[in-house]
């Protein structure tokens, strides 16, 4: 017995169940990789983001860094 719980033998036994009926079959993968690319894109749009929002940050605390002044020396004798 296969493990079930994967996507793509849930979507494997769809399409199998529907071998009678070609377009069906067809109709159900083509929904099903346009549902992955849609996905794909969100994850790929907040990784992006992330990575520029990060970006941001680092450049935003190199300007503050070099804003405050530099300590002077002190002698502890």
């Amino acid at each position: 017995m296969e493990n079930t719980s994967l996507p793509t033998a849930v979507c494997d036994n769809i399409t199998y169940s529907a071998e009678s009926d070609d377009d069906t079959a067809n109709y159900l993968a083509h929904i099903r990789n346009r549902v992955l690319k849609i996905i794909y894109i969100v994850i790929g749009t907040l990784g992006i983001t992330d990575n520029l929002f990060v970006l941001i940050v680092f450049v935003l605390f190199i300007k503050i860094a070099n804003k405050v002044p530099y300590l002077t020396k002190v002698s502890y004798m």
